[in-house]
């Protein structure tokens, strides 16, 4: 990996070079899988950057919004935007523009052909994992023939590919995995075990998980408008969850009547708007009460139950356990 940093019409431009044998080498899963997080603060409209050397040592740079990114081997990328927006563009393939919104995610494949990673000025925060290609192929046995002949055929004749058009939401359950490998407690080799446990099945669940397979084979057809004015309504729950969050005024930040909104919200986040907000006020407490040891109290508040006994309820309906089995010693 080398990284450095170029001045273009009085810009700064950091440039990315992935050398494959030395990105795996002692990496997770048959030396075949790697991650990373990136980090990315604004200030006073510069972005500084960190964590582009898939190291544990953060280094920063400062640099404009654009990363030249070229690899001397074929790698498919699995990205999710955590925070903030992105976009990845392969300069000899401009039609697979591949756009990810904040709390989305998408899977894509380009030949040693050099790209951009596109960032936006604004603080940003992104988990992405690089896969050699034959061992998604081993992961997934048979299912990667049925389910992926495209990017086969990709790979064969050395072409881009996206695997979604309009990028997915990251599931809360695929978050929560994200969570569990970023927040590793363990060091040594009990470290690397529990890591290739977490991203084996990190990845089996994004690409053949039952929520992600589901939204996967729907047939999305709607106006990028439409599309992204979802992705708006959708960042305003994450951000609200304290908040009572009604149709009518979702529809309103959409643009849309709540008939439309509701019909949309389903295409592409795959279940009912109301739905989706219990899950992710679920998924938000049951962090809070495990990672930051908050109490069942404190959890419910936070996602907008002023009555803890109501969302004791909620979330057994939803989860299928109490919140006190997280922590035995919860009172």
């Amino acid at each position: 990996m080398i990284i450095r940093e170029e001045s273009d019409d009085n810009r700064k431009i950091l440039r990315r070079e992935i050398f494959v044998e030395k990105l795996f080498t002692d990496a997770y899963i048959d030396n075949a899988l790697q991650f990373n997080n990136v980090e990315i603060n604004t200030k006073d409209g510069i972005a500084y950057i960190g964590g582009l050397n898939f190291s544990s040592t953060k280094v920063s740079f400062e640099f404009d919004s654009e990363i030249s990114v070229t690899s001397d081997e074929h790698l498919i990328k699995l990205h999710f935007s955590l925070e903030g927006k992105y976009c990845y563009q392969p300069l000899s393939h401009i039609k697979y523009l591949v756009q990810i919104p904040e709390n989305h995610c998408n899977m894509f494949y380009y030949p040693t052909t050099e790209g951009r990673d596109i960032f936006f000025k604004e603080n940003t925060k992104v988990f992405e994992i690089y896969v050699k290609p034959s061992l998604l192929q081993k992961l997934l046995g048979i299912e990667f023939k049925g389910s992926f002949g495209k990017l086969q055929d990709a790979i064969s004749n050395s072409t881009s590919f996206v695997l979604w058009d309009k990028s997915k939401f990251i599931p809360p359950q695929i978050r929560s995995k994200i969570n569990e490998i970023i927040q590793c407690p363990y060091k040594g080799e009990i470290r690397k075990r529990y890591l290739e446990s977490k991203l084996t099945v990190l990845v089996i669940d994004f690409l053949m998980g039952r929520q992600t397979s589901k939204i996967s084979k729907n047939n999305i057809k709607l106006l990028n408008s439409d599309y992204l004015a979802l992705v708006k309504v959708e960042a305003y729950i994450r951000k609200n969850l304290k908040e009572p969050l009604k149709i009518l005024d979702l529809a309103e930040i959409a643009g849309f009547n709540a008939t439309k909104l509701k019909r949309d919200f389903k295409k592409v986040y795959g279940m009912p708007v109301f739905k989706y907000i219990t899950a992710l006020r679920m998924e938000v407490s049951k962090n809070l009460i495990t990672q930051d040891g908050a109490s069942i109290a404190h959890a419910a508040f936070e996602v907008g139950y002023a009555n803890p006994q109501h969302f004791t309820t909620a979330f057994k309906r939803t989860m299928g356990y109490l919140p006190s089995e997280l922590k035995p010693t919860i009172q």
